[in-house]
Protein backbone atom coordinates (compact mmCIF):
# COMPACT_ATOMS: atom_id res chain seq x y z
CA UNK A 1 0.00 0.00 0.00
CA UNK A 2 2.74 2.21 1.02
CA UNK A 3 4.19 1.53 -2.52
CA UNK A 4 0.93 2.36 -4.79
CA UNK A 5 0.77 5.28 -2.44
CA UNK A 6 4.33 6.91 -3.22
CA UNK A 7 3.39 5.72 -7.18
CA UNK A 8 0.23 8.06 -6.47
CA UNK A 9 2.47 10.84 -5.61
CA UNK A 10 5.09 10.60 -8.19
CA UNK A 11 2.76 10.34 -10.85
CA UNK A 12 1.01 13.48 -9.80
CA UNK A 13 4.16 15.41 -9.47
CA UNK A 14 5.43 14.37 -13.09
CA UNK A 15 2.10 15.44 -14.36
CA UNK A 16 2.03 18.37 -12.64
CA UNK A 17 5.59 19.10 -13.70
CA UNK A 18 4.08 18.00 -17.38
CA UNK A 19 1.57 20.78 -17.25
CA UNK A 20 4.26 23.44 -15.92
CA UNK A 21 6.19 22.76 -18.74
CA UNK A 22 3.48 23.06 -21.37
CA UNK A 23 2.72 26.26 -19.75
CA UNK A 24 6.27 27.74 -20.39
CA UNK A 25 8.57 26.40 -22.31
CA UNK A 26 6.53 24.42 -24.75
CA UNK A 27 3.77 27.27 -25.64
CA UNK A 28 6.76 29.71 -25.27
CA UNK A 29 8.10 27.64 -28.28
CA UNK A 30 4.87 27.56 -30.28
CA UNK A 31 4.96 31.19 -30.43
CA UNK A 32 6.31 33.85 -32.95
CA UNK A 33 9.53 35.81 -32.21
CA UNK A 34 10.56 38.64 -33.72
CA UNK A 35 14.35 39.77 -33.46
CA UNK A 36 16.47 42.59 -34.67
CA UNK A 37 19.28 44.70 -35.21
CA UNK A 38 19.08 48.21 -35.85
CA UNK A 39 22.10 50.35 -37.01
CA UNK A 40 23.41 53.07 -39.38
CA UNK A 41 25.13 53.17 -42.50
CA UNK A 42 29.01 52.40 -40.82
CA UNK A 43 27.66 49.39 -38.65
CA UNK A 44 27.19 51.13 -35.57
CA UNK A 45 23.72 50.40 -33.23
CA UNK A 46 21.23 52.95 -33.35
CA UNK A 47 19.80 53.51 -29.86
CA UNK A 48 16.05 54.37 -28.85
CA UNK A 49 15.11 53.55 -32.47
CA UNK A 50 11.07 53.31 -32.89
CA UNK A 51 10.07 50.44 -34.78
CA UNK A 52 6.39 49.85 -35.61
CA UNK A 53 4.96 46.75 -36.94
CA UNK A 54 1.24 47.10 -38.52
CA UNK A 55 -0.89 44.34 -39.63
CA UNK A 56 -3.36 46.58 -41.97
CA UNK A 57 -6.03 43.65 -42.56
CA UNK A 58 -6.70 43.24 -39.10
CA UNK A 59 -5.89 46.65 -38.00
CA UNK A 60 -2.94 44.96 -35.36
CA UNK A 61 0.01 47.26 -34.38
CA UNK A 62 2.84 46.78 -31.78
CA UNK A 63 5.34 49.60 -31.28
CA UNK A 64 9.06 48.86 -30.21
CA UNK A 65 12.19 50.31 -29.43
CA UNK A 66 15.71 49.26 -29.70
CA UNK A 67 18.03 48.69 -26.56
CA UNK A 68 21.68 50.21 -26.40
CA UNK A 69 22.69 47.91 -29.07
CA UNK A 70 19.91 48.44 -31.29
CA UNK A 71 18.42 45.34 -30.64
CA UNK A 72 14.72 44.44 -30.62
CA UNK A 73 12.53 41.64 -29.63
CA UNK A 74 9.22 40.71 -29.84
CA UNK A 75 7.38 37.39 -28.30
CA UNK A 76 3.97 36.68 -28.90
CA UNK A 77 2.95 38.14 -32.18
CA UNK A 78 0.49 37.48 -34.50
CA UNK A 79 1.05 35.71 -37.60
CA UNK A 80 0.48 37.67 -40.33
CA UNK A 81 2.08 39.79 -42.75
CA UNK A 82 3.24 43.28 -41.33
CA UNK A 83 4.23 46.67 -42.81
CA UNK A 84 7.25 47.52 -40.56
CA UNK A 85 8.57 51.34 -40.24
CA UNK A 86 11.92 52.72 -38.10
CA UNK A 87 12.26 55.56 -37.50
CA UNK A 88 14.90 57.82 -35.33
CA UNK A 89 15.87 61.27 -35.56
CA UNK A 90 18.44 62.36 -37.70
CA UNK A 91 17.95 59.36 -40.42
CA UNK A 92 15.63 58.48 -42.89
CA UNK A 93 12.69 56.59 -42.09
CA UNK A 94 13.25 52.58 -43.00
CA UNK A 95 10.23 50.81 -44.32
CA UNK A 96 9.54 46.89 -45.49
CA UNK A 97 7.43 43.89 -44.87
CA UNK A 98 7.96 41.30 -42.99
CA UNK A 99 6.25 37.60 -42.78
CA UNK A 100 5.68 36.50 -39.08
CA UNK A 101 4.54 32.89 -39.14
CA UNK A 102 3.64 30.79 -36.31
CA UNK A 103 5.98 29.05 -34.35
CA UNK A 104 9.33 30.63 -36.10
CA UNK A 105 11.80 33.06 -35.45
CA UNK A 106 12.02 35.79 -37.79
CA UNK A 107 15.02 37.96 -37.60
CA UNK A 108 15.64 41.67 -39.13
CA UNK A 109 18.94 43.24 -39.87
CA UNK A 110 17.61 46.63 -40.87
CA UNK A 111 20.61 49.51 -41.75
CA UNK A 112 18.98 53.50 -41.34
CA UNK A 113 20.70 55.59 -43.66
CA UNK A 114 21.55 59.12 -41.48
CA UNK A 115 19.68 62.14 -43.15
CA UNK A 116 22.69 65.02 -44.05
CA UNK A 117 23.22 68.30 -42.44
CA UNK A 118 21.12 71.18 -44.35
CA UNK A 119 22.90 73.65 -46.18
CA UNK A 120 20.67 76.40 -44.85
CA UNK A 121 21.35 75.81 -41.32
CA UNK A 122 25.51 75.78 -41.77
CA UNK A 123 26.64 78.22 -39.28
CA UNK A 124 29.59 78.87 -42.28
CA UNK A 125 26.78 79.90 -44.81
CA UNK A 126 24.94 82.54 -42.47
CA UNK A 127 28.27 83.97 -41.50
CA UNK A 128 29.95 83.94 -44.90
CA UNK A 129 26.95 85.98 -46.37
CA UNK A 130 27.14 88.24 -43.83
CA UNK A 131 30.80 88.87 -44.21
CA UNK A 132 30.58 89.72 -47.97
CA UNK A 133 27.36 92.02 -47.15
CA UNK A 134 29.66 93.85 -45.11
CA UNK A 135 32.63 93.85 -47.30
CA UNK A 136 34.84 91.39 -45.32
CA UNK A 137 35.76 89.39 -48.97
CA UNK A 138 38.70 87.55 -46.86
CA UNK A 139 36.88 86.46 -44.20
CA UNK A 140 33.63 85.48 -46.60
CA UNK A 141 35.84 83.48 -48.66
CA UNK A 142 37.46 81.46 -45.44
CA UNK A 143 34.12 80.44 -44.42
CA UNK A 144 32.66 79.69 -48.24
CA UNK A 145 35.40 77.45 -48.55
CA UNK A 146 34.61 75.09 -45.78
CA UNK A 147 30.91 75.35 -46.82
CA UNK A 148 32.09 74.03 -50.26
CA UNK A 149 34.12 71.24 -48.88
CA UNK A 150 31.40 70.49 -45.89
CA UNK A 151 28.63 70.27 -48.76
CA UNK A 152 30.55 69.07 -52.15
CA UNK A 153 27.47 67.85 -54.09
CA UNK A 154 25.71 71.13 -52.84
CA UNK A 155 25.80 74.35 -55.56
CA UNK A 156 25.37 77.15 -53.09
CA UNK A 157 29.17 77.02 -51.37
CA UNK A 158 30.78 76.63 -55.13
CA UNK A 159 28.21 79.96 -56.06
CA UNK A 160 29.24 82.53 -53.26
CA UNK A 161 32.70 81.47 -53.15
CA UNK A 162 32.54 81.98 -57.12
CA UNK A 163 31.16 85.77 -56.18
CA UNK A 164 33.51 86.20 -53.44
CA UNK A 165 36.33 85.85 -55.53
CA UNK A 166 34.79 88.07 -58.81
CA UNK A 167 34.25 90.64 -55.62
CA UNK A 168 38.04 90.55 -54.72
CA UNK A 169 38.57 90.67 -58.76
CA UNK A 170 40.39 86.89 -58.48
CA UNK A 171 38.58 86.45 -62.24
CA UNK A 172 40.91 83.11 -62.44
CA UNK A 173 39.48 81.54 -59.21
CA UNK A 174 36.12 82.62 -59.25
CA UNK A 175 35.97 80.92 -62.88
CA UNK A 176 36.91 77.81 -61.36
CA UNK A 177 34.28 78.22 -58.65
CA UNK A 178 31.66 78.82 -61.20
CA UNK A 179 32.14 75.95 -63.61
CA UNK A 180 32.07 73.49 -60.38
CA UNK A 181 28.99 74.93 -58.94
CA UNK A 182 27.83 74.18 -63.05
CA UNK A 183 28.92 70.77 -62.56
CA UNK A 184 27.09 70.59 -59.34
CA UNK A 185 23.95 71.69 -60.80
CA UNK A 186 23.57 72.07 -64.72
CA UNK A 187 20.65 74.08 -63.86
CA UNK A 188 21.54 76.90 -62.20
CA UNK A 189 20.62 80.28 -64.16
CA UNK A 190 22.49 82.59 -62.17
CA UNK A 191 25.90 80.57 -62.32
CA UNK A 192 25.79 80.73 -65.88
CA UNK A 193 25.47 84.70 -66.03
CA UNK A 194 28.22 84.80 -63.73
CA UNK A 195 30.72 82.52 -65.64
CA UNK A 196 29.53 84.92 -68.37
CA UNK A 197 30.73 87.69 -66.79
CA UNK A 198 33.85 86.12 -65.68
CA UNK A 199 34.87 85.74 -69.11
CA UNK A 200 33.78 88.47 -70.59
CA UNK A 201 36.40 90.14 -68.24
CA UNK A 202 39.20 87.81 -68.92
CA UNK A 203 38.07 88.52 -73.21
CA UNK A 204 37.22 85.09 -73.50
CA UNK A 205 34.05 86.76 -75.53
CA UNK A 206 33.17 83.16 -77.52
CA UNK A 207 33.17 81.23 -73.95
CA UNK A 208 30.30 84.19 -72.47
CA UNK A 209 28.48 84.04 -75.71
CA UNK A 210 27.99 80.24 -74.84
CA UNK A 211 27.37 80.01 -71.40
CA UNK A 212 24.90 83.76 -71.44
CA UNK A 213 23.15 81.57 -74.23
CA UNK A 214 22.41 78.66 -71.98
CA UNK A 215 20.92 81.19 -69.22
CA UNK A 216 18.63 82.02 -71.75
CA UNK A 217 18.00 78.68 -72.39
CA UNK A 218 17.21 78.27 -68.46
CA UNK A 219 15.39 81.41 -67.96
CA UNK A 220 13.79 83.27 -71.62
CA UNK A 221 11.76 85.24 -69.58
CA UNK A 222 14.74 87.03 -67.70
CA UNK A 223 16.02 90.32 -69.36
CA UNK A 224 19.14 90.09 -67.80
CA UNK A 225 21.15 87.40 -70.28
CA UNK A 226 19.69 88.97 -72.89
CA UNK A 227 21.18 92.06 -71.92
CA UNK A 228 24.42 90.42 -70.76
CA UNK A 229 24.69 89.04 -74.40
CA UNK A 230 24.25 92.32 -75.97
CA UNK A 231 27.31 93.61 -74.21
CA UNK A 232 29.32 90.98 -75.53
CA UNK A 233 27.97 91.29 -78.83
CA UNK A 234 29.08 94.95 -78.71
CA UNK A 235 32.26 93.74 -78.04
CA UNK A 236 32.12 91.12 -80.34
CA UNK A 237 31.66 93.98 -83.35
CA UNK A 238 28.14 92.63 -83.72
CA UNK A 239 25.97 95.77 -83.59
CA UNK A 240 22.39 93.31 -85.20
CA UNK A 241 23.00 90.58 -82.21
CA UNK A 242 23.46 93.09 -80.05
CA UNK A 243 20.58 95.37 -80.87
CA UNK A 244 18.22 92.35 -81.25
CA UNK A 245 19.53 91.17 -77.59
CA UNK A 246 19.19 95.07 -75.89
CA UNK A 247 15.61 95.40 -77.86
CA UNK A 248 14.33 91.75 -76.10
CA UNK A 249 15.42 92.72 -72.87
CA UNK A 250 13.23 95.83 -73.12
CA UNK A 251 10.29 93.97 -74.40
CA UNK A 252 10.43 91.87 -71.14
CA UNK A 253 11.42 94.60 -68.78
CA UNK A 254 10.31 98.20 -70.60
CA UNK A 255 11.73 99.82 -67.26
CA UNK A 256 15.12 98.48 -68.15
CA UNK A 257 16.81 101.78 -68.72
CA UNK A 258 20.85 100.49 -69.19
CA UNK A 259 19.32 97.77 -71.78
CA UNK A 260 17.24 101.22 -73.92
CA UNK A 261 20.42 103.33 -74.26
CA UNK A 262 22.34 100.42 -74.83
CA UNK A 263 19.85 99.36 -77.84
CA UNK A 264 20.25 103.79 -79.13
CA UNK A 265 23.94 103.16 -78.95
CA UNK A 266 23.61 99.29 -81.17
CA UNK A 267 21.48 101.46 -83.40
CA UNK A 268 23.58 103.80 -84.26
CA UNK A 269 26.28 101.96 -85.15
CA UNK A 270 23.49 100.14 -87.62
CA UNK A 271 22.67 103.80 -88.76
CA UNK A 272 18.91 103.02 -87.77
CA UNK A 273 18.50 106.66 -86.30
CA UNK A 274 15.01 106.35 -85.59
CA UNK A 275 15.50 103.21 -83.13
CA UNK A 276 18.35 105.23 -81.79
CA UNK A 277 15.66 108.22 -81.27
CA UNK A 278 13.25 106.03 -80.05
CA UNK A 279 15.41 104.04 -76.90
CA UNK A 280 17.71 107.18 -76.17
CA UNK A 281 13.97 109.10 -75.58
CA UNK A 282 12.70 106.10 -73.27
CA UNK A 283 15.82 106.10 -71.83
CA UNK A 284 15.30 109.85 -70.90
CA UNK A 285 12.01 109.24 -69.75
CA UNK A 286 13.10 106.71 -67.43
CA UNK A 287 16.23 107.97 -66.34
CA UNK A 288 15.89 111.94 -66.39
CA UNK A 289 18.68 112.42 -63.98
CA UNK A 290 21.09 109.70 -65.29
CA UNK A 291 24.88 111.31 -65.76
CA UNK A 292 24.31 110.49 -68.95
CA UNK A 293 20.93 112.41 -69.47
CA UNK A 294 22.62 115.70 -70.93
CA UNK A 295 24.88 114.02 -73.36
CA UNK A 296 21.82 111.84 -74.81
CA UNK A 297 19.45 114.87 -75.32
CA UNK A 298 22.58 116.07 -77.46
CA UNK A 299 22.90 113.01 -79.30
CA UNK A 300 18.77 113.19 -80.02
CA UNK A 301 19.46 116.46 -81.03
CA UNK A 302 21.96 115.59 -84.11
CA UNK A 303 20.20 112.18 -84.95
CA UNK A 304 17.33 114.42 -85.78
CA UNK A 305 18.87 117.17 -87.92
CA UNK A 306 20.88 113.80 -89.51
CA UNK A 307 17.00 112.94 -90.07
CA UNK A 308 16.23 115.92 -91.97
Amino acid sequence: MKHNKYYRCALFVFVGLMISLAQTGFVHAQNSVVRGLVTDENGQPVKDANILFHETSRGLKFDLKTDKKGKFIKVGIPPGVYEVTVEKDGYFPFQSRSQVVQGLEEEMAIILKEVPPQISEDENLTKGIDSFKNGRYDEALALFKKVAEKFPSNVEGYYNLGLTHLRMENVAEAIGAFERAIEVYPQGFESYLALGECYFKTGKNEEAEKVISRAIDLQPDSPRPYYNLGIVYSKLGKSQEAFDNFEQAVRIDPKHASACYQAALAAIRLSDFPAAIKYFEIFLELEPDAPEASQVKSMIEELKKSES
